[in-house]
């Protein structure tokens, strides 16, 4: 058996579809994996256009994709359509530029693929599921909040109070809005930090929030959503935010022992702090929640120039790595 004859024996014994092409997409070569999925020779596919068989509506971003192979990036996957023998199937291709021409632009690829049909739809599953799960969580939160302003209505008890429950609430469904956006695998601590000071993010740049891209686990959103939350109504009511001239300043980083991020809360500018009498319910929730619902630390400093607020918690599996700064 000649050199040449081996090598196609043995691409056309290859389970993953290859296809080699040229820029224009006229087809190249095609083992028997990728002829058999559109019950056809390989021969025959030879200088038919590979377009033909992407579905419509994705070929404008696969030609966009394929557009940024480089000499120096060479490689690319992409998850597209492809129109076989039998019906549509999502394939996932892993695109290999092999010549390119004087100006840098690739002429000739070859693309190796693989069917992940099932897992799209299970992950088009998923996303329902999630929408089906925040839709309800949404509606059960404006229940209660209907509820609160029903029982309240018309007795003695200030609206304060009911406005600073609703307000939580507002916070308590942010996270959640946080969560469905990540299907529930967890949330960006930039968007964690947004959410939980919403109310004071009033476009004055007042409120500064910075660190390297970190996902925290879903189970410490909620629970530093509210956390935040509970420090941001504090510096309105009496910290920095209580006064025209106050600022508050968040920024996080990764410690320097591995696995955990610590989150720095620090105020300036307003009124003189002194340390509270009694513990409202921000502050039996920093100090609870932060240690017993996420197994980190919290370490509180009432410095007489601003409040200090130090939040250490473990990533658990999230394995993160600084990134760039938000």
């Amino acid at each position: 058996m000649s050199n040449i004859a081996l090598l196609r024996e043995i691409l056309d014994a290859q389970l993953e579809m290859v296809c080699r092409f040229r820029a224009d997409g006229t087809i190249l070569f095609v083992n028997r994996a990728y002829a058999n999925s559109l019950k056809s020779e390989p021969a025959e596919l030879t200088g038919q256009s590979l377009w033909q068989f992407v579905t419509g509506s994705d070929q404008e971003s696969v030609r966009e994709q394929l557009a940024q192979l480089t000499p120096e990036q060479p490689e690319i996957t992409i998850e597209n359509r492809f129109e076989t023998a039998n019906g549509t199937r999502w394939m996932l291709w892993r695109n290999h530029a092999l010549e390119f021409d004087k100006g840098g632009h690739w002429s000739v690829a070859q693309s190796t693929a693989i069917d992940i049909t099932e897992r799209r739809q299970l992950e088009e599953q998923l996303e329902l599921l999630v929408g089906e799960l925040n839709h309800r969580v949404k509606n059960t939160l404006m229940v209660v909040q209907a509820m609160a302003y029903q029982t309240f209505r018309g007795t003695d008890v200030p609206a304060l109070p009911v406005e600073k429950f609703n307000r939580r609430l507002a916070a308590l469904s942010g996270a959640h809005d946080a969560l469905s956006r990540q299907n529930w695998s967890g949330a960006p601590l930039a968007e964690i930090a947004r959410q939980g000071l919403l109310i004071c993010m009033d476009g004055s740049r007042r409120v500064s929030i910075a660190g390297p891209d970190v996902t925290l686990p879903t189970n410490a959103t909620v629970s530093l959503v509210m956390v935040l939350h509970e420090l941001a109504t504090n510096a309105l009511k009496y910290g920095a935010l209580s006064g025209g001239s106050g600022k508050i300043d968040v920024r996080w980083d990764l410690a320097e022992r591995d696995g955990w991020v610590v989150i720095h809360w620090q105020e300036q500018g307003g009124p003189p702090v002194t340390m509270p009498t009694r513990k409202g319910f921000g502050s039996r929730l920093l100090t609870d929640a932060v240690p017993r619902q996420l197994n980190g630390q919290v370490d509180l400093s009432y410095h007489e120039t601003g409040l200090h607020c130090c939040i250490a918690i473990p990533l658990a599996a999230s394995g993160q790595a600084p990134g760039e700064e938000h």
